[in-house]
């Protein structure tokens, strides 16, 4: 179970850009029904959101593009494992330009660090957020061994605040 990075069709012009954030012929002939779309607007630079993850309901997909600036992203397994030698950390750098969604199964963590100020990301998901059906883990959580490329400024009390993973 991996995060996979797909590139969107973008047509830029004297007007600007017409971007594709989602097609379902592009993600292997898979059924996806989407259920939410939200936004992520973090105007400061170096605000970090993670690490987040489902713990029960209807299974949540998730498809992340970076529509202004650029961010740090996480997709973790670490409260899934038992052994540190199983986390799987998958690390990505996405910006608004590189016209890219990321496809981030079900049940794994996500978190991510903007890398410049006034950041917008698009999350389309296969189920609803229910404040009910979600947990996390702290950032820096020694067991996750989590390589962000610069320390935040900016975490929320409950981002700081999860218990540790072990």
């Amino acid at each position: 179970m991996q995060a996979r990075l797909f590139k969107n069709h973008a047509h830029i012009d004297s007007r600007g850009r017409f971007q594709r954030l989602f097609d379902y012929e592009t993600y292997d002939g898979e059924v996806i029904e989407l259920r939410q779309v939200s936004i992520s607007d973090n105007p400061q630079i170096y605000t970090l959101r993670g690490m987040h993850f489902q713990v029960s309901g209807r299974p949540e997909n998730k498809f992340i593009s970076v529509l202004r600036g650029e961010i740090s992203l996480v997709v973790s397994n670490a409260h899934l494992v038992d052994k540190k030698s199983d986390i799987r950390n998958q690390n990505f750098f996405l910006t608004e330009h590189d016209k890219s969604t990321l496809l981030v199964p079900s049940g794994l963590a996500t978190g991510w660090l903007s890398l410049s100020s006034n950041v917008l990301i698009s999350y389309l998901m296969t189920a609803r957020f229910e404040e009910c059906s979600y947990s996390g883990f702290c950032y820096n959580d020694k067991f996750a061994n989590i390589e962000w490329p610069l320390s935040p400024l900016i975490v929320s009390d409950k981002d700081r605040s999860w218990p540790p993973l072990i």
